[in-house]
């Protein structure tokens, strides 16, 4: 094989593989926008059945926070620049000592914290992992991002959990 076929044969063949990791890349996105979907629908659903007026505009606030990741992820698909501020956040580890709890319509509010606790940690989980299974470092870069930004969720309900429920128990 001459050396100019070889390179063209090297170049598609390197083409083929950008594109396969592009197609990758945006079914990782479509599926991250739809997670984005549901969890802001979650939010607005638990809002709903909140009487605590505090709590309600907690969770509406969250749902709303939801659909800026949803954008942001929307944005990096288009081919947006993406810039998130990098940060560590702490753990409180509450949620990992809580009991799984299911959404009804009569929930309390300590089971509509365990729930958005546990619907964050997994939020983190999933982007921690796509950040770690991503080899295009922007994608790799966003999703550690949004990982943090989930984390940062479960903190808030961790620290309401802390000051509420368990101080009344």
């Amino acid at each position: 094989m001459a050396a100019t076929s070889r390179q063209g044969w090297i170049i598609n063949l390197l083409k083929g593989k950008i594109m396969e990791q592009f197609k990758i890349i945006n079914d990782i996105l479509d599926f991250a926008i739809e997670g984005e979907i549901e969890a802001h629908k979650f939010y607005t659903d638990l809002a709903a059945k909140m009487t605590d007026k505090t709590m309600k505009h907690v969770f509406l606030d969250f749902a709303a926070e939801e659909l800026g990741h949803k954008k942001i992820l929307e944005d990096a698909k288009s081919g947006k620049k993406v810039l998130l501020k990098k940060e560590q956040i702490a753990d409180l580890k509450i949620a990992e000592f809580t009991v799984a709890v299911k959404p009804t319509p009569n929930m309390t509010f300590k089971d509509a914290l365990i729930l958005a606790m546990q619907k964050e940690k997994k939020a983190f989980q999933l982007y921690t992992r796509l950040s770690h299974l991503t080899i295009e470092k922007e994608a790799a870069e966003l999703f550690a991002a949004l990982a943090q930004q989930e984390a940062k969720h479960k903190l808030r309900f961790e620290l309401e959990y802390d000051d509420v429920v368990l101080k009344e128990d």
